[in-house]
């Protein structure tokens, strides 16, 4: 009784339309869920990550779950995630990836999973980094480590699109390093994050886990731009 009181004073709201929920709509409402532009086979294949990363990131795996359009009820669900606090959201779209992995066989390939970072600053400033839930969530289902300390970022700026190799290693220098480095050789690390556009953010995190010697990279990420 108390429990639907407080729901009545605080209603769960949809993450991406702000509509009220009903008791068996978790996170979204019905109407929302089904009209979510789901990416349509979700990984591998002819995927759009293999393309925007190709020559760039020597991909394993690739996956997404959304497609990424201005003004749509996707945009409202990433901005719900990465400035409204909803941690809850982050866990429920990776179980959501995490059991489609384990469904193709990732389990049994990735060593361990770790997110794009935030900066200390945007961290304190949001509370939460938006892909931790995101990542524990597929490292669970996939029963693989998660690890958040090994990746860090320097600069809280976006990182860029450069054109060479060299370019290329200063924005490692600038914006991502690795610590602990002998922890990372030989592994399988699936990288995740929460949008990806030019793929710029994922190749400088790749180019710093490159220096600890890792041996296979794949990325699994929320949406993806369209």
């Amino acid at each position: 009784m108390f429990q639907d009181f407080k729901n009545f004073l605080f209603p769960k709201l949809c993450a991406c339309c702000d509509a009220v929920l009903l008791k068996y709509e978790p996170l979204l409402c019905t109407f929302c869920r089904n009209e979510l532009p789901l990416y349509p086979n979700f990984f591998d294949g002819d995927h759009d990550l293999h393309k925007i990363l190709y020559g760039r990131v020597p991909l394993q795996h690739a996956a997404c779950l959304f497609y990424f359009e201005k003004k749509s009820i996707i945009q409202n669900l990433i901005h719900d995630l990465k400035y409204k606090g909803n941690e809850e959201l982050s866990f429920h779209l990776g179980e959501w990836l995490g059991e489609l992995l384990l469904e193709a066989g990732w389990h049994n390939s990735i060593d361990l999973v770790i997110p794009v970072p935030l900066h200390k600053k945007r961290l304190r400033e949001r509370g939460y980094n938006q892909v931790e839930g995101f990542g524990k969530a597929i490292a669970k289902e996939l029963s693989v480590p998660y690890n958040d300390v090994c990746l860090k970022r320097r600069s809280t700026s976006a990182t860029q699109v450069f054109k060479n190799r060299l370019a290329r290693t200063e924005v490692v220098k600038n914006h991502f390093y690795v610590v602990g480095n002998n922890s990372l050789s030989g592994e399988h690390v699936l990288l995740v994050d929460d949008l990806v556009t030019t793929g710029a953010t994922l190749e400088a995190c790749y180019l710093a886990l490159k220096t600890a010697d890792i041996e296979h990279i794949s990325i699994a990420t929320i949406a993806i731009t369209k």
